[in-house]
C-alpha cells in the first residue's frame, strides 16, 4: 500500500467515525431535549397558575403544589403499589426462568424458554393490553390492581430473566463441582453457592423491573380504572387540558426517580459481574 492509499484509507476511517459521532450526538439531543425542556419549565413561574412558552421567572412552588394535589398523590400511590407487586413477581418468576434457560438439561427446553423470553419483549405492549382487556371482558373479570399487575408483569419478567441469564453464563461451574465432591447436595449447592452469586443480578433485575413497571403507560392506559390510575396515565390524561406547571414538576420528579433507580441497577449489575471470590474475600 502506497503512502497516498494509506492516507486515503485513514481519511475515510476518520470521516466514518466523525459521521457516527455526529449521528449519535444528534440522536442524544433529539431524545433528551424534551426532557431538559420539561425540567426547565418545571421551575417556570408562569402566569396566573398556567404554563407559558416564555420563561417569566423562577420558582419552586410547583413541586409542593404537585404533591398537594390529592389526585396526583393517589396516582403515585397506585403506581408504587403496582410496581411493587409486578417487580416481586418478576424477581421470583424471572430468576427461575433465567436459571432454567442456562441450566435446564434439555437443549430444546432451553431454546423454547429463551424464545418465550424474547417474545415477551418483542410483542408490542398494545397487543398485550388489548388481548388482556378482551380476555377480562369475555371472562367478566373486573379490572383492578391485580389485573393491572398481570398486564405489566410479563415484560418485567423477561427483563429479570435476561439479567439473571447473563450472570448465569459467567458462573464458574468448577465451584459447584467442588461443592459436589465435598458431599453437597444439589439443593445446598443452589442455596449456598449459586444464589449468593446471583443476588446482585437478581437485585439489579428487580430494580429495572420496578422502574419499567412504574413508568409503564401503554398497558396501564388500557387496564386502568377510575379507582386504579397510575401516574403515567394521570400525566398523559392531564395533557388534554393543556400543560400545567404541576405536570412539568411531576414529570421532572418521575424522571429523576427513574434515573436514580436505573443508576442503582447499574451499580448492582456491575457488582454482579465481579468474581464471586472478590466479593467474599476482603
Amino acid at each position: 500500500m502506497t503512502a497516498r492509499e494509506y492516507a486515503r484509507t485513514g481519511w475515510k476511517e476518520y470521516a466514518t467515525h466523525a459521521s457516527l459521532r455526529l449521528w449519535y450526538a444528534a440522536a442524544v439531543v433529539f431524545l433528551f431535549a424534551p426532557i431538559v425542556a420539561a425540567l426547565v419549565y418545571s421551575f417556570n413561574l408562569g402566569v396566573l397558575g398556567n404554563e407559558t412558552a416564555t420563561l417569566t421567572g423562577w420558582t419552586l412552588q410547583w413541586y409542593p403544589a404537585a404533591w398537594n394535589d390529592l389526585t396526583l398523590r393517589h396516582s403515585i400511590v397506585s403506581s408504587l403499589d403496582v410496581a411493587f407487586w409486578s417487580s416481586l413477581l418478576s424477581v421470583v418468576i424471572g430468576s427461575a426462568l433465567g436459571y432454567a434457560i442456562v441450566r435446564h438439561p434439555s437443549g430444546r427446553v432451553r431454546h423454547l424458554l429463551a424464545a418465550l423470553t424474547y417474545i415477551l419483549l418483542i410483542v408490542p405492549e398494545s397487543v398485550i393490553a388489548v388481548s388482556l382487556l378482551l380476555l377480562y371482558s369475555v371472562t367478566r373479570i373486573s379490572l383492578d390492581t391485580a389485573t393491572l399487575v398481570t398486564g405489566i408483569t410479563p415484560m418485567a419478567i423477561a427483563v429479570v430473566a435476561l439479567v439473571v441469564r447473563a450472570r448465569m453464563l459467567t458462573l464458574d461451574r468448577r465451584v459447584e463441582d467442588a461443592a459436589a465432591d465435598l458431599g453437597s447436595t444439589r439443593l445446598k449447592t443452589l442455596w449456598f453457592i449459586v444464589l449468593p452469586q446471583l443476588t446482585p443480578a437478581v437485585a439489579a433485575g428487580g430494580v429495572m423491573a420496578y422502574t419499567f413497571s412504574f413508568d409503564n403507560l401503554v398497558v396501564s392506559a388500557f387496564l386502568s380504572t377510575p379507582q386504579v390510575t397510575t401516574l403515567p396515565v394521570y400525566l398523559y390524561g392531564s395533557l388534554q387540558y393543556g400543560p400545567s406547571p404541576t405536570v412539568y414538576a411531576a414529570v421532572s420528579a418521575v424522571f429523576m426517580f427513574t434515573m436514580l433507580m436505573l443508576g442503582l441497577a447499574a451499580v448492582l449489575y456491575r457488582l454482579a459481574r465481579r468474581p464471586f471470590a472478590a466479593r467474599i474475600i476482603p
